[in-house]
């Protein structure tokens, strides 16, 4: 990571991983205190007067993809910070079911399509053909649908959304470089929204593709192709600001593995006594296990990365392990966004204080001034 020569450009990149709602929101509070970190004045003659509406390239995944469009757009990260934290429903009406909405047509189309296979094993067992349990377990599952919710409802308030804050609604409208990842279904291959044939997708549809969690949403239809969450085979994606020349490279990943002490105390749940995950049940050693996976490979990918371009720096902002507040939430919890918006600008702050002299280094070697002093402490975010 060798620093810059005098007068070369910086050419810097955000990339926000996918988390849910409440890693969004973890994303949210995160970015508002890396805001608050970086100083507005240059450092040097060459330098450059940053925040985190200043990257040159912005590549977003899922909840990240949202928050990814929004900072390319031009708006402030305090205002939806403070929006966030004040329940500011002029600002950001949003409603559960603006997310999650079960497609009444699909629904109808589902008790059909099963009625359908039930006539039809009826039909065989009245001409004495016997059906077996896993024949029709097999036929039954094929007309389960591609996804329990549908976008399409989330799709239209992101489009007011922008319209009410006078945000851009497609990629050539923006001033700064934004990429959404997505994957394609029927290929199986990362999607790129913002470069190439993808580059006339609405925003809003491609926030939707990268947010499209397989089993969960259905996958959301763009010019006759599928596409389903971004983070399903790569997670932050740097590869892509690194191809677009960015020297300095800053992630942030809500979702890692949660380091539990059964020795510590009970675990938030219902059963009196639990201390270990399995206690939590099914729910919690999936995420547990997909968080696994993810952390794995975000680090395996930015040590290659690390490797691969030595000139380039990249930083990566995590919640601490052994704190439970983005694993014991619901990734989907709605209620929780508050708190976690608070508690994303806390780890973050925390975090940036006890690495002071290292991201003083990092930032500095790229011209990028920061103070430890600037962030505030949790209870004055109330303020």
């Amino acid at each position: 990571m060798s620093a810059l020569g005098p007068g070369k450009p910086v050419r810097t990149a955000l990339c926000l991983c996918g988390g849910g709602i409440t890693g969004g929101m973890y994303e949210l509070g995160a970015l508002a205190a890396l805001d608050d970190f970086f100083v507005g004045e240059p450092l040097g003659p060459d330098g450059r007067a940053f925040s985190v509406n200043a990257f040159d390239v912005y590549v977003g995944t899922s909840a990240g993809a949202l928050l990814a469009a929004v900072l390319a757009g031009g708006m402030p990260i305090r205002k939806l910070f403070r929006a966030i934290l004040d329940d500011d429903q002029k600002m950001l009406p949003a409603r559960r079911t603006d997310i999650f909405r079960f497609d009444v047509g699909q629904g109808l189309g589902i008790l059909r399509d099963v009625s359908g296979v039930l006539l039809s094993a009826g039909a065989r067992l009245l001409r004495r053909r016997l059906v077996s349990p896993s024949e029709l377990l097999g036929d039954l599952l094929d007309v389960l649908p591609a996804g329990i919710f549908s976008l399409k409802n989330y799709e239209r308030y992101l489009e007011r959304f922008f319209r009410f804050h006078q945000l851009p609604l497609r990629f050539s409208e923006l001033e700064r470089e934004l990429y959404v990842t997505a994957n394609d279904l029927d290929s199986g291959h990362r999607a790129i929204f913002g470069q190439g044939a993808l580059t006339d997708a609405p925003l809003a549809k491609a926030i939707c593709a990268s947010s499209a969690i397989p089993l969960f949403f259905e996958p959301v239809r763009w010019a006759g192709r599928d596409y389903i969450d971004g983070a399903v085979g790569k997670v932050a994606h740097a590869d892509i600001a690194l191809a677009r020349g960015a020297d300095l490279i800053v992630i942030v990943n809500p979702l890692i593995p949660f380091k539990n002490d059964p020795d510590r105390e009970d675990l938030p749940t219902p059963l009196v006594g639990a201390r270990h995950l399995r206690d939590k049940g099914l729910i919690a050693v999936y995420n547990q296990a997909s968080k696994m996976s993810t952390h794995t490979k975000l680090h395996q990918g930015v040590r290659r990365w690390r490797a691969s371009h030595p000139h380039a720096t990249l930083l990566v902002i995590e919640p601490p392990e052994d704190e439970g507040d983005m694993f014991l939430h619901n990734p989907m919890s709605f209620a929780s966004r508050r708190r976690m918006v608070r508690y994303g600008y806390d780890a973050t702050a925390r975090l940036l204080r006890a690495e002071r002299g290292l991201y003083e280094a990092a930032f500095g070697r790229h011209r990028v001034r920061v103070d430890a002093d600037k962030l505030q402490a949790p209870w004055e975010l109330t303020a």
